[in-house]
């Protein structure tokens, strides 16, 4: 993995732990907020894992027109747990949850597929 993605998301774990943010409640969600450039570097970066998660039928064979992050909420834990909406194509939403050990290191831990950009972003 690319040493300063490594980095970043280290920072962005250990800020979210020592900041005591009034919507980041250790180990609750955090409130709704935008997808920002960093969210969307995490998802760039795990595409082909978020991908080869996909069920079969998904167009999994094919590229998917739009792969963007739209909305997110995170949860402190031992590292930072990521539950993002992204947009896969028209009106096409999946959410996926991703974490981010204290080390920095990015892995996809779930994935849930047939969302409209109305559904709630919520623990899965």
């Amino acid at each position: 993995m690319n040493t300063t993605l490594v980095l970043l998301f280290a920072v962005i774990s250990v800020f979210g732990l020592t900041q005591g943010d009034e919507d980041s409640i250790l180990g609750g969600l955090s409130e709704t907020k935008f997808a920002t450039d960093e969210v969307q570097d995490l998802i760039d970066l795990l595409r082909d894992d978020i991908i080869s998660q996909l069920p079969i039928g998904y167009d999994r064979e094919e590229p998917l027109p739009e792969f963007t992050a739209r909305l997110y909420r995170e949860q402190i834990v031992a590292g930072t747990n990521f539950f993002v909406k992204v947009e896969t194509g028209p009106l096409r939403f999946i959410h996926v949850r991703i974490y981010v050990d204290l080390s920095g290191d990015a892995s996809v831990d779930g994935l849930q597929v047939g969302k409209t950009m109305g559904d709630p972003l919520e623990y899965f």
